[in-house]
């Protein structure tokens, strides 16, 4: 895991090489092990020690695999005529390193990232297609004059970049952007209104900032530089789409789903330095936990990474309603691990604000990713630099209550009404507050639920905007949940042509609506502290299948994610295997925004705020003083403050 950066100058200019240093220096926090230079075909440790070229990379070196001076990044093969600046991790470098070595191609270490560049050499472009993992690099191949830079399948490594006035830019986090000289800060208005109302900020290759861009997962950006023209093209080499059962039956699905989710635990295993895990005590990350032990006890040589403890590390909250600590404890012991238990406090929170608003590049949502950054800070501590966590399960194997819903819409349309009677009824026996409580699905809601269930009575009432337009928009998750509802397109069996409701619900989910904000969130909260944060589960092999499993293997007779807890079931607690309750990323925020952090909320109120262009500070201030009648609410109030700390960590007026 690493930080990269680099300039490419539009015909006749030269890179200015305290630009790129600044840049680098930026995000020096996700590579503390190191760091190198490319300027045109000369390599330097320092920007300055090399000649101005039109082509400027940089790094900074996470050393997760072959810890030697052999790793020091930009790298070439080829006697300095092409060159990777990359971040990430290909966990299946070693089948490719067989693979090309057949063919002729010799290594001088041990690392993947020269096994990926000898695999684009070898194959050029389509080299994507072969590799399984999660990465974000540029390649600046000079034979060919390209700059070809790419993203993972699932987007789980950043890759930003802006074009101005012929210069291109790239780097792994924003604030290495926008830090340029004369580079424009211009806030995208719509950005910060949908992150008020809908909580995401992540969509496609929208962020905060008008003149940045997100590469989306899935996508490769090729740079003509020769032409000195600037023209780019962005192209996407895969896309996450339902294969068909080939008629198999549930029981073999369940097997392969077994299979595979441990072949990509044990090649999330692969590291020379060591490992642990995040454990909420929910479904995925003690099937990530549970897998782990497995390969722990059963293959030890594949576990070597975990040192002689296997270091697990949980948030508590001593609210009993948000704590899931007796889950987690039971995974641990249960998987042979070491647990930590980690207590997150509004005091600590609040100092720690504006450095997490600066960390996270664009605003963030609910004290739940305070806990998050909480949890990395604590096994950085512990000696940890690989933390294997357990996000995407709720998104490929269907565990939102959302999914919940798409499922009894299909049913009803399909005519099935003695299986809709019979999920429904199970659902409700198992009285999870989770699914029953629609407000926590706010976002799926049209506008006159949202304000029939109290929903945003603090937002609706202070926000600059047109509430109904602005919640009811074309492309929001509720509008476009409906408009797939009401299509019919969706039979609701898995027999039909093209995806179910819930398979194209989870699909926005995976590639728009969740999981580009969870990623974003895993991976400037652990590279905040140098560790590398792995999402097993997001294994693009783990995801295909996951997203086909038709809809009965996600939900059935009441349970969520039903194919993983059979798949995984030996390896669990039956505490945690049976367990119908979720919490979803549970915080105490009616108690701290309400009591705890009264009296610094107050005072943040009572000065000027950044805000005032979005919020009526006057009003806000009336309403946080009267009780607000939901938690809902409350998070609407905190994403006030958090796009307000983002703005003031990135002097926006």
């Amino acid at each position: 895991m690493c930080g990269i950066t680099g300039i490419v100058a539009p015909a006749g200019a030269r890179v200015p090489t305290d630009r790129l240093q600044q840049m680098t220096d930026l995000i020096a926090h996700r590579g503390p092990d190191g760091e190198g230079f490319v300027l045109g075909s000369r390599f330097v440790r320092k920007a300055a020690e090399a000649e101005p070229a039109q082509v400027g990379l940089g790094h900074r070196r996470l050393a997760i695999i072959d810890l030697s001076e052999r790793g020091i990044q930009p790298l070439s093969v080829d006697g300095g005529r092409t060159w990777i600046a990359f971040n990430g991790e290909i966990y299946n470098y070693r089948d490719l390193k067989e693979e090309l070595a057949a063919r002729g191609r010799r290594f001088k270490t041990a690392t993947d990232t020269e096994v990926l560049l000898h695999a684009y050499l070898e194959w050029g472009e389509s080299c994507l297609e072969r590799v399984q993992g999660m990465f974000a690099f540029a390649i600046w191949d000079e034979p060919r004059g390209v700059l070809f830079c790419a993203r993972d399948r699932l987007g789980i490594k950043p890759f930003y970049y802006t074009m101005h006035e012929g210069w291109f830019s790239f780097a792994s986090e924003i604030k290495a952007l926008v830090s340029l000289p004369g580079q424009p800060r211009t806030l995208d208005d719509d950005a910060a209104l949908a992150f008020l109302i809908h909580t995401n900020c992540d969509y496609g290759e929208r962020t905060m900032f008008r003149e940045v861009k997100a590469l989306p997962g899935g996508h490769s950006l090729t740079l003509d530089v020769r032409s000195g023209a600037g023209r780019y093209a962005v192209r996407r080499y895969w896309e996450l789409t339902p294969h068909g059962t080939n008629g198999t039956g549930d029981a073999s699905k369940i097997a392969d789903l077994r299979e595979l989710l441990t072949d990509a635990m044990r090649r999330h295993l692969i590291s020379d330095v060591r490992a642990g895990s995040c454990l909420s005590g929910g479904i995925d990350s003690s099937v990530v936990v549970g897998l782990v032990g497995k390969v722990w006890r059963e293959h030890p040589e594949a576990a070597t990474a975990l040192g002689d403890r296997f270091y697990t590390f949980t948030s508590c909250w001593d609210v009993p309603e948000c704590d899931e600590r007796q889950y987690a404890l039971a995974a641990a012991t249960a998987a042979g691990a070491t647990p930590h238990l980690i207590f997150p406090t509004p005091e600590d929170f609040w100092e720690t604000f504006p450095k997490m608003a600066w960390h996270q590049d664009m605003p963030f949502g609910s004290f739940s990713y305070y806990a998050q950054w909480s949890v990395m800070r604590a096994a950085r501590a512990a000696g940890v630099k690989v933390l294997l966590d357990g996000q995407g399960g709720d998104e490929v194997f269907g565990g939102y209550a959302k999914f919940r819903y798409a499922y009894f819409a299909s049913l009803l349309r399909s005519g099935r009404l003695p299986s809709l009677a019979r999920e429904v009824a199970a659902a409700v026996l198992q009285s999870d507050n989770y699914v029953l409580d629609l407000r926590k699905g706010f976002r799926y809601l049209p506008a006159p639920l949202r304000r029939l269930m109290g929903v945003d009575t603090l937002l609706k009432d202070v926000l600059r905007a047109d509430w109904g337009s602005t919640v009811g928009a074309e492309s929001t998750p509720a509008t476009r949940w409906w408009r797939y509802a009401a299509s019919g397109a969706a039979n609701g069996n898995g027999n039909g042509h093209g995806p179910t409701l819930m398979q194209r619900v989870q699909m926005d989910d995976i590639v728009m609506d969740t999981l580009p904000m969870l990623l974003r969130m895993e991976d400037r909260s652990s590279m905040a502290f140098s560790l590398e944060a792995r999402v097993p589960l997001l294994d693009h092999r783990v995801v295909e299948l996951g997203i086909s499993l038709p809809d009965h293997l996600k939900v059935r007779r009441g349970w969520s994610k039903y194919a993983m807890r059979e798949a995984v079931g030996p390896e669990l607690p039956a505490m945690i295997r049976n367990r119908t309750t979720k919490l979803g990323f549970a915080a105490p925020d009616r108690a701290w925004l309400g009591r705890d952090l009264r009296p610094q909320i107050t005072a943040m109120l009572d000065g000027s705020m950044r805000v005032e262009r979005f919020v009526d500070t006057k009003a806000l201030r009336r309403a946080y003083d009267a009780p607000q009648g939901s938690a809902e609410a409350y998070l609407g109030l905190f994403r006030i403050l958090a796009l307000e700390m983002w703005m003031r960590a990135f002097d926006i007026s």
